[in-house]
């Protein structure tokens, strides 16, 4: 409408004279020092006014000097904040996915750079999530990024962070169709939980595990990833998740096809997430080859 042009024209003008503060501020000279806080603030003002008056590359441009002026004020926290805000409207009003991508890079970077590994590994997966339809690779390669930041997490709030992140790295994943790293990306977060003392958790990914290690075809590193889940402590061992594996397992090693029609549908499916029991009750015989020193002798007649 003619009034919301007119609104538009007069935010765009009052976000040009905040730019032309903000290049005030930044000015120095003999009896002048630059005024790093006045720059920030103003052209900070200067994104929100072009954000209202939809000049969206202006408003980004704006953020990003915003962003300069806080790091130079060594606030990476604050900095980090505008570059998200930046980032939001390149993929939300511009549809710059790849650009958005980067900026969330950059804040998580400064993130990082002040120990929050919450706020980096979240910024990471903002990045993933925002390039995920038209990056796959990349958008999983954030993903592990975001996850092995927690690698070396230690207090208990950083590790329920990490499982959140795991969480969200699984999901992408596993849509990619990248089942294998799926499935061992699952076996590092079931350390996270173990340590949380989320046995329940434990158990649910130990099973979703065995179950997309079987869906990509490899009964092998089922096999073995479930032994090595039993021989530990830490809540898989004895539960219905343990049974229904190892059920799954003597199926495949039995070729027993009224054997895993039974064990697909098993209540305990409900534990684990939707996407993982779809998974399930989609397996065959012919979903992985058993290699022959798993395969059970032939029952006698």
């Amino acid at each position: 409408s003619l009034l919301s042009t007119r609104m538009e024209k007069r935010k765009q003008a009052e976000a040009e004279a905040a730019l032309s503060d903000a290049a005030k501020c930044e000015r120095s000279g003999w009896l002048k020092s630059r005024d790093l806080d006045g720059a920030a603030s103003a052209y900070e003002r200067a994104a929100t006014l072009f954000r209202v008056a939809r000049a969206y590359p202006q408003a980004i441009e704006a953020y990003m000097k915003a962003a300069d002026a806080q790091q130079a004020l060594e606030s990476a926290a604050a900095a980090a904040r505008l570059l998200e805000s930046a980032a939001v409207l390149a993929k939300d009003n511009l549809k710059a996915e790849a650009n958005a991508a980067a900026l969330y890079e950059r804040a998580s970077e400064l993130h990082l750079g002040v120990l929050s590994l919450d706020r980096a590994a979240a910024a990471l997966c903002k990045a993933a999530r925002t390039i995920e339809g038209s990056d796959t690779p990349r958008a999983c390669a954030l993903m592990l990024r975001a996850c092995s930041l927690f690698d070396d997490g230690e207090e208990e709030a950083q590790l329920r962070h990490s499982a959140d992140t795991f969480g969200a790295a699984v999901a992408l994943l596993l849509r990619a169709g990248r089942r294998s790293e799926t499935a061992a990306l699952l076996r590092r977060q079931v350390l996270v939980y173990a340590r949380l003392r989320r046995t329940h958790d434990v158990a649910r990914s130990e099973l979703s595990a065995v179950i997309i290690n079987l869906a990509a075809g490899e009964y092998e590193q089922a096999s073995i990833g479930c032994t090595k889940a039993e021989a530990r402590p830490d809540g898989f061992a004895g539960t219905d998740e343990a049974d229904l594996a190892r059920r799954l397992l003597a199926a495949f090693a039995a070729q027993d096809a009224d054997g895993l029609a039974a064990a697909v549908s098993d209540g305990t499916l409900a534990a684990v997430d939707n996407t993982v029991a779809l998974l399930a009750r989609d397996l065959t015989l012919a979903s992985a080859r058993v290699p022959a020193a798993y395969l059970a002798p032939p029952a006698r007649r």
